[in-house]
């Protein structure tokens, strides 16, 4: 029932498979220690979800892409996703001092999350009474673009974005997801040149800001010196894929590109997995695709082996 009514909110199955993981692996843990003696998530089912079907991004349209993403601010910050599949959060934690100049390569160890901040009062519900929703929408409600959210509880403790002495929230350098996720990645010499060009562009921008620059050592910034907002980030994304008149993608596509241009190459699994950082080569079934360049360059083959002869 708690998955139906998930996505009959509005959202979607997949985020409701999601919750059903985590909830999973939460009473998993707390069998092992004790609390409980049977994992009821072990019998629930959880909701389908169809696996949506990656197109990644052709050479044609990585090309136009980096066209325009040059011309704009912080575009090598889109160039290094679609040629080093690194995560959007991976992308926005890059600090100057990742980028080793002597050996050409790029640290990637950290990574950046907008997280939910939390109450720091004594009486969280209180607090957010002036943002307390205690009716519900209209019929005809124009507010929200998903299904309107439900009237708040009697008890309730949201708000906290509100709370005076919030803490915990906002933009936070986070450990990557994995061990794996912690890794070196050997630049191409017109990539590392690129970034390089960048930090004197950046340099730029912080003898005009002067006393309005925040040092904090980000590789893409803001014109004061702070780190990137990731859903500015993704809208910058979005708008990049219009000039450059390329098809809707999500941002998370160039990782798929990033691997799949490395199945092209025919890079052995194990570099796969160390420039990727993923923990098991499994995940090259999720991000490498076979491309029409892909099943062309296997029909010459074939009809080089058949008929190459004549």
């Amino acid at each position: 029932m708690l998955y139906l009514k998930m996505m009959e909110s509005g959202l979607k199955p997949g985020t409701a498979h999601q919750v059903h993981r985590t909830a999973r692996t939460a009473f998993g843990e707390a069998m092992k220690r004790g609390y409980i003696v049977r994992n009821p998530l072990e019998i629930a089912k959880a909701p389908r979800v169809d696996e949506e079907e990656i197109e990644p991004l052709d050479a044609e349209e990585v090309q136009q892409i980096l066209k325009v993403a040059l011309g704009r601010r912080n575009g090598v910050r889109f160039v290094i996703a679609l040629a080093l599949g690194t995560r959007q959060g991976e992308s926005l934690a890059l600090k100057w001092d990742c980028l080793d100049e002597r050996r050409k390569t790029l640290r990637i160890k950290r990574a950046l999350q907008r997280q939910t901040w939390q109450h720091g009062c004594d009486d969280p519900h209180q607090c957010g009474q002036k943002y307390h929703k205690t009716k519900p929408c209209p019929p005809a409600c124009k507010r929200h673009t998903r299904a309107c959210p439900p009237p708040c509880s009697t008890d309730c403790t949201d708000h906290a974005r509100w709370c005076p002495q919030r803490k915990g929230g906002g933009l936070v350098e986070v450990d990557v997801k994995s061990k794996a996720g912690r890794r070196t990645i050997s630049l191409p010499d017109e990539l590392f040149e690129l970034i390089l060009r960048h930090r004197d562009v950046q340099n730029a921008e912080r003898e005009q800001a002067v006393n309005e620059w925040r040092e904090e050592g980000w590789m893409f910034a803001q014109p004061n010196g702070r780190p990137l907002d990731p859903r500015q980030d993704l809208d910058e994304w979005k708008s990049l894929l219009a000039e450059a008149n390329v098809r809707e993608a999500r941002l998370h596509d160039a990782r798929h590109t990033a691997a799949t241009v490395l199945l092209i190459l025919g890079v052995p699994d194990r570099t796969v997995m160390d420039l990727m950082g993923w923990s098991t080569i499994s995940m090259k079934q999720r991000y490498m695709h076979v491309t029409d360049a892909l099943r062309r360059d296997v029909a010459d083959r074939l009809n080089t082996y058949f008929w190459g002869m004549r």
